[in-house]
């Protein structure tokens, strides 16, 4: 008998349990924090102005928004770690932007510039100094021309001046060598006549 006594009392214990819970359902443990929030304020019981839960909904509330905080401070520290790797991505780049902009205007430097007898010019003056010597050699050309058109007019002149004496001079000679013999002949004549006199 007492095994029935025991089950009976079993089985009542067991009923009245369940009928407990019934009442009092477990909130569900799965879905947002929010929401496990306020399905235990929905299911915990009242005294006077104030909610009571269950110690064991507490733990279980407590732990599972304990892990929450866990889980979204180490994404917190993942992204921080993310947006980290991303900023030190942003700044080589930046040095990388640039590295390139000073390489450009090195070579827009370098394009705008000319090396004449080791001294760097731009563009512009190089064109200036190239053109004022090729003016100063043309006008230099120009004189040289002229001095040379003097030169020649000059020897030109020298040389029919030359000639012109050269043929007073012969005629010159001539005339003076026809004199000579003229006046030697009139010696020898007056000699001739003289000897023949005397």
């Amino acid at each position: 008998m007492k095994k029935y006594i025991f089950l009976l009392s079993f089985l009542v214990v067991n009923f009245l349990w369940s009928q407990n819970m019934k009442k009092n359902k477990v909130p569900e443990w799965n879905g947002s924090i929010k929401k496990q929030f306020e399905e235990v304020f929905n299911k915990s019981g009242k005294y006077q102005d104030y909610k009571v839960i269950k110690s064991y909904w507490f733990v279980k509330l407590k732990k599972n928004t304990l892990d929450s905080i866990g889980v979204l401070q180490k994404e917190i520290k993942d992204l921080n770690l993310e947006i980290d790797k991303f900023e030190k991505q942003i700044d080589e780049l930046k040095n990388d932007i640039d590295k390139r902009n000073t390489e450009i205007q090195n070579l827009n430097g370098q394009k705008d510039r000319i090396s004449f007898l080791g001294f760097q010019m731009s563009k512009p003056a190089y064109n200036i100094l190239v053109w004022s010597l090729i003016g100063i050699l043309f006008l230099l050309l120009l004189f040289f021309i002229y001095r040379f058109y003097q030169s020649n007019q000059i020897t030109k002149d020298t040389l029919e001046n030359y000639k012109n004496l050269s043929d007073e001079y012969e005629s010159f000679r001539t005339q003076s060598l026809e004199r000579v013999q003229a006046l030697q002949r009139k010696l020898l004549d007056a000699t001739n006549n003289q000897s023949a006199n005397s």
